[in-house]
């Protein structure tokens, strides 16, 4: 066992700061040529002399004093050991706590909950789980609680702290705004004459129909660019538009605990930058609508498949729900259906260690295939490489190649066809036929890749295998947007 009289302490010595790059150890800004500080030579560290001792903290009602040696026990504030945090503490009143929870806000506001949270130095005792790590918060330290008296929701102050799930701003001062904008907060679906509807996306009236009373199919909707297939939709009669219903009610602002800004709906997506975006959630293009960061130095875009998002998420292959994924910035997750890394994910909080990219969360239950009467469900045996090392593994009747049942894909149970996921959705799922897109400054028509032969790719010269390609000027075919990009 460790003590703290083990380790070494600062030793401070008060001198003009003769380094230009100094900065202080603690608030880690710059310490002024010339100016009077505090320098260690124990861990060759500046220190300004307002940073070691706080006074008029709002926290606390005495002076806290830079604790100069290594200790292990919890913060009085947030319940949580030091790990190498700066600590400080009043030994008149044997109170400690770390200084990043000396200056915590008072009322924030989190995208992730409706209401504004307020900090109290006591949670009281109840099955409180906190509303950002789902883990037991306990009674007796500090959090967050909601500020709605008949609403339970709480936060740890660590999650706060740790977890990129807040703005940074103190609302303690702000008043909740009540102004209207007239613009954005009109509904995006307006009802015309009880069976007509009008979008905001478009100029043409809808009216709503559903996909069993259709006797012709392949309409794509326009917000999430997947084909309409079954259920509901509104439709255009004097064009080829139409819309999910669910797609069609999507609201013009949100907030989406993915995010820590307001977002705002775009429908004009063919006129924003080059015909098409790319999400930061799944990191797939799209040339749908899309929630655009309402800061705009933050440049965060989300298709709408990711902003459906909602918590909890039930998966039809897993038995617990998902939430979104607390993360640290040096921390990836790796996606159970598709094995690959990526810092946004969806959750398993029961110790199954099961997460989903964006990318995946977003796959359909089921899908058609034009060689096969019944619907393709999604499938992956998560425990088949254990117990069938040594038999072969199932083939994509697209591609003929095989098929890892560890990971996600496509089967009928009934006739055993089993394809790969990109193999029947293709490479860009979210990318509609018939639109023009610019790529690296060089147009091109996104097209159907369902001629009797095959395209050849101008810049791999490979035969363009995907469900769509890419043609230019000139005849010029391209089978993926990299092989435009490196199209010289």
């Amino acid at each position: 066992m460790h003590f703290a009289s083990d380790h070494p302490r600062h030793i401070f010595e008060e001198s003009a700061c003769k380094s230009s790059d100094a900065v202080c150890k603690l608030c880690k800004s710059e310490v002024s040529l010339e100016s009077l500080a505090y320098y260690c030579r124990e861990c060759s560290s500046h220190f300004h002399k307002d940073c070691l001792t706080i006074t008029n903290a709002e926290i606390h009602e005495h002076t806290l004093t830079f604790i100069r040696r290594e200790i292990y026990f919890p913060c009085d504030v947030c319940g949580w050991d030091p790990n190498g945090m700066d600590m400080y503490g009043c030994l008149q009143c044997d109170f400690f706590l770390h200084r990043q929870c000396i200056y915590l806000p008072k009322v924030i506001k989190l995208t992730r909950h409706s209401h504004r949270l307020f900090h109290v130095f006591r949670i009281s005792s109840g099955d409180n789980i906190c509303g950002v790590c789902h883990s037991q918060v306990d009674a007796g330290y500090g959090g967050y609680c909601c500020i709605e008296k008949t609403c339970n929701y709480v936060v740890h102050l660590s999650c706060i702290i740790r977890f990129d799930v807040w703005d940074g701003k103190d609302l303690v001062e702000e008043p909740e705004s009540e102004e209207v904008d007239s613009e954005l907060d009109l509904a995006p679906l307006v009802e015309i004459d009880g069976k007509s509807k009008r979008h905001i996306s478009h100029e043409h009236d809808l009216l709503r129909l559903d996909m069993d009373d259709k006797q012709e199919g392949g309409q794509v909707c326009q917000a999430c660019i997947l084909p309409i297939e079954y259920g509901g939709f509104l439709d255009c009669k004097q064009c080829d538009f139409a819309l999910h219903e669910v797609c069609a009610r999507l609201p013009r602002k949100m907030e989406h605990g993915i995010h820590i800004h307001q977002l705002t709906l775009y429908v004009e997506t063919w006129n924003y930058d080059n015909g098409f975006f790319t999400c930061s959630v799944c990191n797939q293009h799209s040339c749908g609508f899309m929630y655009k960061c309402s800061q705009e130095e933050c440049g965060f875009k989300m298709d709408v498949k990711c902003a459906s998002f909602a918590e909890p998420f039930n998966h039809s292959l897993h038995k617990h729900p998902l939430y979104l994924a607390i993360y640290y910035d040096e921390f990836i997750y790796k996606c159970v259906g598709c094995a690959q890394s990526s810092r946004y994910a969806a959750t398993c909080y029961n110790e199954c260690w099961f997460s989903l990219e964006f990318k995946c969360v977003n796959l359909p239950k089921s899908v058609k295939y034009k060689h096969d009467t019944h619907l393709l469900t999604l499938y992956c045996d998560k425990d088949y490489s254990k117990r069938y090392q040594d038999q072969l593994e199932w083939w994509c009747e697209i591609c003929e190649e095989n098929i890892m049942k560890s990971k996600f894909c496509y089967t009928c149970h009934d006739c055993s066809t089993t394809l790969h996921v990109e193999c029947i959705l293709g490479k860009y799922p979210y990318l509609k036929s018939g639109h023009r897109i610019k790529v690296s400054g060089f147009e091109v028509e996104i097209v159907p890749n369902n001629g009797v032969t095959r395209p050849i790719c101008h810049t791999c010269q490979h035969i363009c295998q995907d469900k769509q390609v890419f043609n230019g000027r000139d005849d010029v075919c391209f089978c993926s947007i990299n092989c435009i990009r490196s199209n010289k």
